[in-house]
């Protein structure tokens, strides 16, 4: 499997924990015998990540212990493998509670410690780590929002399907499988020692150019670029082929050379790549696990947009996305309706941060670029010349940003695409338009084009609503399986992974479940 971006301190907090406990066979024997946990619970309010959904948990169980150790036994293996989805088993803390079976203070504060360790991964896996809110000590009982997964942990406990519940919590995209896939790959390069760090510059010639093209090849073999490492100092066709893909899936301009910036990519470690896909696995399960089979989505940090049908892309393209201070925010709509040779309103802020300034040096400029004043309202005229080109796609959303066409079509030929004000510009608008449309035997291809040419502003609402949504995955697994990474452009990832460093902090807060 082959693997741009920041370094995370990611690795530090999620990955890199062992794992390999054989999954929980068989149904689980019958729930423990009953056990008052009142007491214990006055006891342990205090030490548990979240004392308002234990409560809820054993207000259905009725206040009785609900663990065997068999149950026990099943929680813990599936928790050791929380490493393949990013996750440091130990912040859990379930080996050290079950351990704790022998002692002779009796159950219920296991028991406690358990359905709290219980939860607190089940929140993790269905609602993501940084995304789990801890539930207020005063939620109603009948209204609680865990009472859904606290009855479905109940439930699995009483059955004996505890593992396999726990399990199907996880994303079960193919995204996100893929991701876990990933991780595997790299944790396992990272493991072995990873690679060597290139030069900041390729020599020239001589003995140095030759270890230099010999680590090269090492480094493009371990992450599949390279198919086959003979050993070979010659910079030939076959690593320059290599050195494309590999720039290919790191987002940078594609041309086989060394450049600074290539070789920046090349030395980010195995164990960056491990946090980062890590960090993204993380996303997904907090916020892209229920993304629409069929969509419209973007991708902020890869700067593309795809057209999903059923779950698979049937029309991708480039996309030109905001430039940082300008970001372009993530959010879920439907788009209602495509505008045709669409006027621009200049934002207020364009006007006076740009166009104010511009015109102090260019009193035609307004002219120049057939922009003309309504009240307090800039707006440019439609036509080939219009920022939005000639198709604008609406959907209502609280940031007054929008997909459109653009009139500067050489920015999708470029690798750095993130240089728009927070819009999206696509390289495929008539594409796009046409696919959106082909329930509408009015609009053809063929009607669009003609609309286009005739000039005139026309609005066509959508017969079926299309869903739409601006994600930022900084790395992505595309169809070809390869792994591709993009540069944090807008600083979600530090922001993520700090995030997640509260919550690990959060939980840390309690004891160590063997000193009760």
């Amino acid at each position: 499997m082959i693997l741009p971006v920041q370094t995370l301190n990611l690795a530090q907090i999620v990955g890199g924990a062992a794992f390999g406990l054989a999954l929980f066979a068989g149904a689980a024997e019958a729930i423990a015998a009953p056990c008052d946990v009142k007491g214990a619970l006055q006891g342990t309010v205090r030490d548990l990540a979240d004392a308002s959904t234990v409560k809820e948990f054993y207000r259905i169980a009725g206040q009785s212990c609900a663990w065997d150790e068999r149950s026990a036994r099943g929680l813990a293996s599936v928790v050791e493998r929380a490493a393949e989805h990013g996750l440091d088993p130990a912040l859990f803390q379930v080996s050290d509670v079950v351990d704790s079976g022998t002692r002779a203070d009796g159950g219920a504060e296991r028991d406690i410690f358990l359905t709290d360790a219980a939860i607190t991964y089940a929140l993790s896996l269905s609602r993501g780590l940084s995304a789990a809110p801890i539930a207020r000590e005063d939620a109603p009982a009948k209204s609680h929002p865990n009472g859904e997964l606290v009855r479905a942990l109940f439930d699995a406990l009483s059955s004996g399907n505890l593992p396999s519940w726990l399990e199907g919590l996880a994303p079960k995209s193919e995204p996100y499988r893929r991701l876990k896939e990933a991780l595997a790959t790299y944790r396992s390069l990272a493991e072995n020692g990873g690679w060597a760090v290139l030069p900041a510059k390729m020599p020239k010639k001589g003995a140095r150019k030759a270890t230099f093209v010999r680590l090269l090849r090492e480094r493009l073999a371990l992450e599949g670029d390279l198919n086959f490492d003979d050993g070979s100092d010659l910079y030939n066709g076959e690593v320059r082929a290599a050195v494309r893909r590999f720039q290919a899936r790191n987002g940078l301009g594609v041309d086989g050379k060394m450049s600074a910036k290539t070789i920046e990519r090349l030395n980010v470690s195995a164990a960056e790549r491990v946090a980062q896909i890590s960090l993204n696995m993380e996303r997904h399960r907090a916020s892209l696990r229920d993304l629409p089979q069929t969509r419209v989505e973007v991708n902020a940090a890869g700067a593309t947009a795809a057209l999903y049908r059923d779950g698979a892309p049937t029309l991708t393209m480039n996309a030109v996305v905001g430039a940082p201070g300008h970001d372009t925010p993530t959010l879920s709509s439907k788009i209602t309706t495509i505008v045709l040779n669409p006027p621009w309103v200049i934002p207020q802020s364009i006007i006076h941060k740009e166009i104010k300034p511009l015109l102090k040096r260019r009193p035609d400029y307004l002219t120049e670029n057939r922009m003309y004043w309504s009240g307090d309202n800039l707006i440019q005229e439609p036509g080939p010349h219009n920022a939005l080109g000639h198709i604008k796609f609406e959907f209502p959303n609280r940031y007054s940003v929008y997909l459109h066409d653009t009139p500067a079509r050489k920015l999708f030929l470029t690798p750095e695409r993130a240089q728009s004000h927070g819009c999206v510009r696509l390289e495929k608008p008539l594409e796009l338009a046409e696919e959106l449309l082909r329930e509408d035997s009015e609009w053809t291809r063929e009607a669009v084009e003609e609309a286009i040419r005739q000039g005139d502003t026309q609005r066509v609402t959508l017969s079926e609503p299309m869903p739409v949504v601006i994600t930022y995955q900084t790395v992505f697994v595309d169809e070809e399986g390869l792994v591709n990474f993009r540069p944090d452009i807008y600083g979600s990832d530090t922001q993520l992974t700090l995030a997640v460093a509260q919550r690990v902090a959060a939980l840390g807060s309690a004891p160590a479940a063997g000193e009760f």
